[in-house]
């Protein structure tokens, strides 16, 4: 076992190891980012970054860099096959922020490591933790490299490893709810024929479910389906001439009950995960890495829960409902869009409360912004 313990020891260089890294670093805060994988994920997976995202990434001097490699999102239009029912246009909100911003996983993961590297920091790759002891006030973890075994120990351990975390496994966090039983799949796409912008979300209300069309940028983007096989169920107007990466996926709702263990904490998918019905997971992990590091600086760590939770509860319940309302059957739905949303958006306070759900402001701003 090395002499000296490591502070803080971040399992995973996703998008939420790879801000909790930022954020001890910014704060002036030692720490150690492993991972068992050799690069930053080649898929896209999650694409939205919200307001809240880069207002909280701003100090770390990486909101510009993903705003320049990013696609601005301005409108939401949702149709039928026939007709378009609603349009919204985000831009009306009055953030700074005012637009969704589309950007594979994969080039938001290589911002934020080039952000980690040019303060001479860097992520631990090809790295995995293999098991967990507390002892005392520290983590006695077992880590293998490259087919090497070592032993280190850390005062805080921060489980940033995903849906599958190893760390909430290990130290028996309970991970209660429920799986969907449906099939939903995605697809990225470059695209010959699209009568709609490229700064221009679709969601198109198919007799088979809704498919939503996110744009990458011009010519490109990912398709959404809460069925199966979405490149043989397109939206009127697409023409597909290539797919880059194809999946199938079911949603399942489940959260920890507590984000903490004395200092071992969870944060992203290791501690929640939802429907992807309105971009928040990987936002939500974001802010669940700041708020701790943040929390790890005031020695305030006992509050991590707290403040989080609750958050996350309204997530899943928000996330819940919106993909139960898209995905029922039957013509209510269109109906309600078609006469009821446009009357509900040209009321000001309603109209400014979703959008600033839209841009993910409808959680209690962090206290240090």
């Amino acid at each position: 076992m090395s002499d000296k313990p490591i502070a803080n020891l971040i399992i995973g260089a996703g998008p939420v190891g790879l801000t909790a890294a930022l954020e001890l670093n910014r704060r002036g805060l030692p720490f150690k980012i492993i991972d068992n994988d050799g690069e930053p994920t080649p898929e896209s997976r999650a694409l939205a970054i919200n307001a809240r995202t880069l207002e909280i990434l701003e100090s770390s001097g990486v909101s510009e860099k993903l705003i320049e490699a990013g696609n601005k999102v301005e409108k939401i239009t949702v149709r039928n096959q026939q007709q378009t029912l609603l349009n919204v246009d985000i831009t009306q909100s009055p953030h700074k922020y005012n637009f969704l911003l589309v950007l594979p996983q994969s080039q938001t993961e290589t911002i934020l490591i080039e952000a980690l590297k040019e303060q001479s920091q860097n992520v631990e790759w090809y790295t995995s933790l293999k098991s967990i002891t507390p002892m005392d006030n520290l983590f006695k973890c077992n880590l293998e490299t490259n087919d090497e075994l070592k032993t280190i120990s850390a005062k805080n351990l921060i489980g940033a490893d995903g849906a599958h975390s190893t760390v909430r496994k290990t130290l028996d966090f309970s991970f209660d709810g429920e799986s969907i039983p449906d099939i939903w799949s995605l697809a990225d796409v470059e695209i010959s024929e699209w009568p709609y912008p490229f700064n221009n979300a679709v969601v198109t209300l198919t007799e088979v479910g809704p498919i939503a069309f996110f744009p990458f940028g011009e010519g490109k983007g990912r398709l959404v389906s809460s069925k199966p096989d979405i490149l043989n169920n397109l939206p009127s107007g697409m023409k597909v001439s290539k797919s880059t990466w194809q999946s199938e996926f079911k949603i399942s709702y489940r959260q920890v009950a507590s984000y903490q263990k004395g200092n071992a904490f969870l944060a992203g998918d290791a501690a929640h995960i939802h429907s992807p019905a309105g971009g928040r997971g990987m936002n939500m992990g974001i802010e669940d890495a700041a708020t701790l590091a943040y929390l790890i600086e005031k020695n305030q760590t006992e509050r991590y829960t707290d403040l989080r939770h609750p958050v996350g509860e309204k997530i899943l319940n928000f996330t819940r409902q919106q993909t139960e309302r898209i995905t029922s059957p039957g013509m209510g739905l269109s109906i309600a869009i078609k006469y009821l949303a446009p009357l509900a958006f040209s009321i000001p306070p309603i109209r400014n409360k979703a959008l600033k759900t839209l841009i993910g402001l409808d959680t209690p701003k962090p206290e240090w912004l």
